[in-house]
């Protein structure tokens, strides 16, 4: 798991602890289950403001606003280490981003309290950038943030502009108090995973390189 990833998760995990003793109050907007997961969505993938304040409402805690922005934060692509010094990289990426689209595909119910959501998400297919990275790594493992070369760099603004999208299905696990209260996220990573593999992909190739072949 990538630096960016595990700052992001451990700002959550502090927010979801502030806001776990904290009930939710009557008040709360009322969304329907899909309404609902479709929020997260929102906030997760694209850290739309708009959507991050309707789901600090919805979850109507003193607590929520930083639970919101703490899931929001994972959006931030852009800000990896990898594309530190390379800002029309970074403009590339959340270019793209803003058309990743991840809507409900079904949702399981196997309690009241309880649903599993599919998320069908299309992410952008970076394979066309192997034959460039095989040639300027990223270097994960050293003493130093990893940053891409140049080469790579120039590349992926490129490419990230133009490559195909791939279709994943991401689950993600809710739960509520009571049947009339607010889904909560259980646990977020596979989304927040999800994205930063689609379009950061160099950490898992730097472990997990394809064979030549493919």
């Amino acid at each position: 798991m990538r630096a960016r990833e595990v700052t992001a998760l451990k700002r959550l995990g502090l927010a979801a602890l502030l806001l776990a003793p904290v009930a939710a109050l009557a008040s709360a907007p009322a969304l329907t289950p899909e309404q609902a997961f479709d929020l997260y969505a929102q906030v997760i993938v694209h850290g739309d403001a708009t959507a991050q304040a309707a789901l600090a409402r919805y979850l109507d805690t003193d607590n929520a606003p930083a639970f919101a922005a703490a899931l929001a934060a994972a959006s931030h692509m852009e800000e990896a280490p990898e594309l530190t010094d390379w800002p029309k990289a970074a403009a590339a990426l959340r270019k793209r981003q803003k058309s990743v689209h991840c809507a409900i595909d079904s949702v399981r119910h196997p309690q009241t309290d309880s649903a599993d959501v599919d998320y069908r998400c299309h992410l952008p297919d970076l394979s066309a950038l192997l034959p460039v990275y095989r040639q300027h790594r990223v270097p994960f493992n050293g003493p130093h943030p990893p940053q891409m070369a140049r080469e790579l760099a120039t590349a992926y603004a490129q490419m990230i502009a133009v490559a195909p999208d791939r279709e994943r299905i991401i689950t993600v696990s809710f739960k509520r108090d009571d049947d009339d209260g607010p889904w909560r996220v259980q646990n977020p990573t596979p989304l927040m995973s999800g994205l930063a593999d689609a379009f950061l992909p160099f950490f898992e190739w730097n472990e997990h390189l394809p064979d030549e072949a493919e």
